[in-house]
C-alpha cells in the first residue's frame, strides 16, 4: 500500500501546475477559415499565423470562403467533423455562422475569432476574441477626418463612408464610434455610406459613383475608406474624375484602416490623410502567442486586445515597417 501511495504522489509531482498531462502544442490540429485570403489584411494575418503555429509544433489548415457564408458553414462543419482541436475564424456573416458554432461549442472545440468579435449576446459560442477594439478604428478615422478638413480650414463639410462588408460586427462598431466623433462636430455632416466589401475595385466603383451623385450638391469634402486598400480605390476614382485632392490641394480628404503599404505610400504623397494602426502581421504573431500559451494550460482572456494608434504624415515612419504588406 504504501509502494502504491509513493508512486500515485510521484505521478501527481509529474503533472504540470495545471494538471493537464497532455498540455502541449505539439500535434495539435488547427483549422484557419478566413473570409478571403485574397484580402491583402486577411492574407497577411493567416499566412503568418500559419507559419508561426506551424514552428510551434501545430498542424494548421488555412481555408478561404471567398465571402461566401455558405461555403464557410460547410468548412466549419468539416472541421468539426474532422475533430480539429480549435478553428481559429474570421467570419463571413455573423447570422449564418451561428448554427455551426452551436454545434462547435457542443462538441467542446474552443473557436478563436480574429478581425471581428460577434455580439455580446453570442459571447458563449467561442472562447476568445484576438484583435483590435474596432471601435477605436472608427474614433481614429473620424478624428483624423476632422483634423484634415480643419487643416483645409473647413469647418462645415460633407463626407461620405465606404465601408467594409456591412453584415460584419467591426463594421458597425467602426462606424458607431466615427458617427460618435462627428456628432461633435455638426458642420460636418455624413451624407452617404457605401458598403465597398473591403475590395479595392468596389471600392474605386462606388466612389465613382458617389462622386457624381453629389457632383451638383458641391461636391464631397472627405471620405472615411475602412481600409487602405479601399482609399487606394477611392483616390483612383477621386483622380480618374479630374477632382482635387489632397489637403495640399484644398481637396477631398480621403482617412483608411488597416496600415497597408498602400495607406502608407499615400499618406507620404499626401493623397490620404491618415490610416491606423491594425498590423495582420502584428496581430497574427500575438495571436499564434496566445494559441501556444493555451495549449501549455494558459487561459485565454474572452477579449485579447491590441492597442492601436493613428497615423498622418507627422508620424508615418514610426509605422511604416510593420505596416508593409
Amino acid at each position: 500500500m504504501r509502494r502504491m501511495i509513493g508512486l500515485l504522489a510521484l505521478l501527481l509531482l509529474a503533472l504540470p501546475a495545471g494538471g493537464r498531462a497532455e498540455a502541449s502544442p505539439q500535434g495539435k490540429r488547427i483549422l484557419v477559415l478566413a473570409t478571403s485570403n485574397s484580402n491583402p489584411y486577411i492574407g497577411a494575418w493567416t499566412s503568418t499565423f500559419a507559419r508561426l503555429a506551424t514552428a510551434a509544433g501545430m498542424q494548421v489548415t488555412n481555408l478561404s470562403a471567398n465571402y461566401d457564408a455558405a461555403v464557410q458553414s460547410q468548412q466549419l462543419d468539416d472541421g468539426l467533423a474532422q475533430k480539429y482541436d480549435m478553428i481559429v475564424l474570421c467570419y463571413v456573416n455573423d447570422q449564418a455562422v451561428v448554427p455551426a458554432l452551436t454545434r462547435a461549442k457542443a462538441a467542446g472545440i474552443p473557436i478563436i475569432l480574429f478581425a471581428t468579435p460577434m455580439e455580446k449576446e453570442r459571447e458563449d459560442l467561442w472562447t476568445s476574441y484576438i484583435g483590435t477594439e474596432n471601435a477605436d478604428l472608427g474614433r481614429l478615422a473620424g478624428e483624423e477626418l476632422v483634423k484634415g478638413l480643419a487643416a483645409e480650414g473647413k469647418t462645415s463639410a460633407k463626407v461620405v463612408a465606404v465601408t467594409g462588408s456591412t453584415q460584419q460586427i467591426n463594421v458597425k462598431a467602426r462606424m458607431d464610434a466615427f458617427k460618435a466623433v462627428l456628432a461633435q462636430h455638426p458642420g460636418i455632416a455624413l451624407v452617404d455610406t457605401e458598403d465597398g466589401k473591403w475590395n479595392t475595385a468596389v471600392s474605386e466603383k462606388v466612389t465613382g459613383q458617389l462622386l457624381v451623385r453629389f457632383s451638383g450638391q458641391g461636391g464631397i469634402d472627405g471620405i472615411f475608406d475602412m481600409a487602405d486598400n479601399q482609399a487606394t480605390g477611392s483616390i483612383n476614382a477621386v483622380e480618374s474624375a479630374g477632382v482635387p485632392l489632397g489637403v495640399a490641394n484644398k481637396g477631398i480628404v480621403v482617412v483608411g484602416s488597416n496600415c497597408m503599404k498602400d495607406g502608407i505610400v499615400h499618406i507620404r504623397s499626401g493623397e490620404q490623410y491618415g490610416t491606423a494602426t491594425q498590423i495582420p502581421t502584428e496581430e497574427a504573431t500575438f495571436a499564434a502567442k496566445r494559441v501556444t500559451a493555451y495549449f501549455n494550460g494558459d487561459k485565454l482572456k474572452k477579449y485579447e486586445i491590441i492597442p492601436v494608434y493613428g497615423i498622418t504624415k507627422d508620424n508615418v515612419d514610426q509605422f511604416a515597417a510593420g505596416c508593409s504588406y
